[in-house]
């Protein structure tokens, strides 16, 4: 087992100064609650640290709308990027930001009170509305605090006319930087965003298949060809495909028989964070299609990536970038990339990365004029961690097999975990640090906003070349955003046996985000369903905590246990039926407890882990005691009869430990399929499985066994049973291989 010091990472309450983040007015002060409770200061400071090298610049903008918003997170980002602390007023965050908005601005939001700007840099001068004006007002900045304000002017007039009402505002003369100067035919020219972007070409293809995105568009989707088309180039293989579209685009795309097509609304990734996952871009409709998708094709043009220009209007070509010139629909698209691109993408790549037009869009000729410097980023550490994120609901089955495997792990890694705080007791008491993470509360207007916590708590831990384990049904956004934006190595743990013999397509559709899926097998042949496929899934055998127990430990368990309760037993019985989050399970307890009462030789307990909830009516039972324990596995080894929900813990721990049990299988719909499990075992003899209404059946079945010869037969048959070789070790020895990236 690993010492408590491998991977220190301590964090204490603390109050962070910035940046704050809010989900609505109408819940701002709940979600601040939320990103201020228990906020570790070294994991904030850290943050810091890396993500802002220099003094930090304030981004406002002339006017407040959703618009505005969006360019000052894209280049917020690309301003952090290049190593500079960029901020936003709180104040700017719009009630109809979405989803997506609201997790970019996660690291971005500061409050008023927080604000300590060394620069402020307004976008969209050439509209200043008075909230502006005001603000600049009321911050009455000193004088070494420059002000740098861009925009797109039609005449020198409105230069003038802008330059005045901020002088009229700050008492002093603004630095204005008139972008039509440096881009006299911009791709998108009422674009508040600067449209700028390192210049800095990669090697292409960065992967052996090329990532294609498609950016829809104000294309309608009423020709019935389109979908049909777009579906049969998902599935080629000379390519992968992404396909960025609207809210109406995506939802009548899931409401059709071509659903399971891989798209990405416009807010689900960042501009830049987008440009890193494409090799190949193709952009249709009438123009760019909003100012996020006009920075996606500079940021990857910049990068030496490959934009075709299939507008109407040819927005791109016009401006002079370095563009090709593509197809007006995706019908040729295929043909077209089959003939022209796909085996000419270094050469094209080449000639991209030696287009003049690349010089309007470099962001150092910005920055040289608004005469800022970039910081210097956090040097890296020396040592990779690999950061073992367990989770759903209450996440403890999740956490458990992480340790486990984490266990096996060579010395050279570093495990560390983030978890819930339902786990983090279980995941120390194995000896790993763990960064608590923030459980979901029952706030219905900020439904995601532990998961924001989660995101800004998994960025601050993690940088570039760490490797991050996750153990899930659901990849939530946090997860796959930190993986994306961090660039990160990553791992998924996933078991299979989902209700219906499949999970929906809505679990499988961020797969691609992991270079390794590692699948932990049933002990039974029939219940391994396969649900993807490629080299990245790696099967192993089921994992299971193992645990020994010599006959003098148990007999002395039993003792210990005969004395704490006050009750000299003969036979012992354990129920592990869970805490009620799934499936309510009071009425099987309850029968469980009142035939058991009438036997004076026999101690019930219910066990259940360290924090669950537990019904009062429970402490009633004669001869019925409730233990919370992380150790259940002991006490099944020294039980005569262990009651279980059929989780895959559960059963493959009373399975590999050849332990009698009756399984109860939980039945809400998020679970695996557990009654399918546990009738694996009693069709082959190994247990009996009693379903949630059959309490006169369970009433019979603890009869027979306490009473007649079931338990020896279930012992003599789990004897004799043959189980494939536990999949532990092996999951390690991938966690701890240098991968590919695919």
């Amino acid at each position: 087992m690993p010492s408590a010091g491998r991977g220190r990472y301590h964090f204490g309450p603390h109050r962070p100064s910035a940046p704050v983040c809010r989900a609505g007015r109408k819940s701002q002060a709940n979600t601040r609650t939320l990103f201020r409770a228990e906020f570790q200061e070294k994991a904030d400071r850290f943050s810091r640290h890396r993500n802002c090298g220099g003094p930090m610049i304030l981004l406002e903008a002339g006017l407040r709308n959703v618009r505005s918003f969006d360019a000052q997170l894209i280049f917020a980002e690309q301003l952090r990027a290049r190593g500079f602390d960029a901020c936003i007023g709180a104040e700017y965050f719009p009630e109809d930001a979405g989803r997506g908005r609201t997790y970019e601005a996660a690291k971005l939001l500061v409050d008023k009170e927080d604000l300590a700007p060394k620069t402020v840099f307004v976008l969209g001068a050439e509209e200043i509305g008075d909230p502006l004006l005001a603000s600049l007002r009321e911050k009455q900045l000193e004088a070494d605090v420059p002000v740098i304000a861009t925009g797109r002017f039609t005449d020198n007039q409105s230069y003038v006319g802008a330059k005045a009402r901020l002088a009229y505002a700050l008492g002093r003369e603004a630095k204005v930087i008139d972008l039509t100067d440096t881009q006299p035919r911009s791709m998108m020219p009422t674009a508040i965003c600067p449209l700028v972007a390192e210049v800095k070409p990669v090697a292409r293809p960065t992967v052996e298949i090329p990532r294609l995105t498609i950016v829809l568009g104000s294309m309608e989707l009423d020709n019935p060809e389109t979908l049909p088309c777009l579906s049969r180039m998902s599935f080629q293989g000379e390519y992968s495909l992404k396909i960025v579209v609207n809210g109406l685009q995506n939802d009548e795309i899931k409401s059709s028989s071509f659903r399971d097509l891989p798209t990405v609304l416009y807010t689900d990734l960042s501009p830049l964070t987008l440009a890193r996952e494409t090799d190949i871009l193709a952009v249709f409709g009438q123009g760019m299609a909003g100012e996020r998708m006009a920075a996606l094709a500079v940021e990857l043009m910049a990068a030496g990536g490959v934009v075709i220009d299939g507008t109407e209007d040819e927005a791109l070509l016009s401006s002079g970038a370095p563009a090709l010139l593509g197809p007006k629909t995706p019908f040729s698209l295929d043909g077209y990339l089959t003939g022209k691109v796909l085996g000419n993408i270094a050469h094209i790549s080449d000639q991209v990365s030696r287009s003049p037009w690349l010089r309007t869009i470099d962001i150092t000729r910005l920055e040289t004029a608004a005469d800022l410097k970039p910081g210097n980023l956090r040097a890296a550490r020396k040592t990779r961690t690999t950061l073992f994120v367990p989770t759903n609901g209450v996440g403890l089955g999740h956490a458990q097999r992480c340790t486990v495997i984490a266990n096996e792990m060579p010395a050279r890694t570093t495990p560390v975990f983030a978890a819930f705080p339902s786990c983090v007791p279980l995941v120390r008491r194995r000896g790993f640090d763990c960064i608590p993470l923030v459980a979901r509360t029952d706030e219905k207007d900020t439904p995601n906003a532990n998961d924001l916590l989660t995101y800004r708590r998994l960025s601050s831990a993690l940088q570039p070349g760490d490797r991050l384990v996750f153990d899930g049904g659901f990849v939530f956004d946090s997860i796959y955003r930190v993986i994306l934006e961090r660039r990160l190595s990553a791992a998924w743990i996933r078991r299979g046996l989902w209700p219906g013999g499949r999970p929906s397509q809505g679990m499988l559709d961020r797969e691609g985000v992991f270079d390794r899926v590692i699948v932990p097998s049933e002990a039974f042949q029939e219940l391994n369903d396969a649900y993807s496929y490629g080299d990245h899934v790696r099967y192993v055998g089921p994992i299971v905590r193992q645990v020994v127990l010599s006959p003098e430990d148990r007999d002395h368990l039993r003792d210990r246990l005969a004395e704490r309760f006050g009750n000299e037993f003969r036979q012992l019985v354990v129920s592990m039926l869970g805490g009620g989050v799934a499936s309510d399970r009071t009425a099987q307890l309850q029968a469980i407890s009142g035939n058991l009462a009438e036997r004076p030789d026999c101690l019930h307990l219910i066990v259940t882990w360290p924090g669950s909830t537990i019904q009062p009516s429970f402490f009633g039972w004669r001869n019925t005691r409730v233990v919370q324990t992380f150790e259940a596995t002991a006490l099944c080894l020294a039980a005569d009869l262990v009651i279980s929900a059929a989780g895959y813990n559960s059963v493959h721990e009373i399975l590999y430990h050849g332990i009698p049990a009756i399984f109860i299988p939980q039945s809400a719909p998020y679970l695996d399929d557990q009654e399918r499990r546990a009738t694996a075992l009693s069709d082959r003899g190994l247990c009996a499985t009693i379903t949630d209404t059959e309490l006169m059946k369970l009433e019979r079945t603890l009869r027979d066994c306490l009473d007649g010869d079931e338990l020896e037969h279930f012992r003599a048959a789990l004897a004799e049973i043959e189980l494939p070789e536990t999949g532990t070790m092996a999951a390690a020895r991938i966690l701890a291989e240098d991968w590919k990236k695919r």
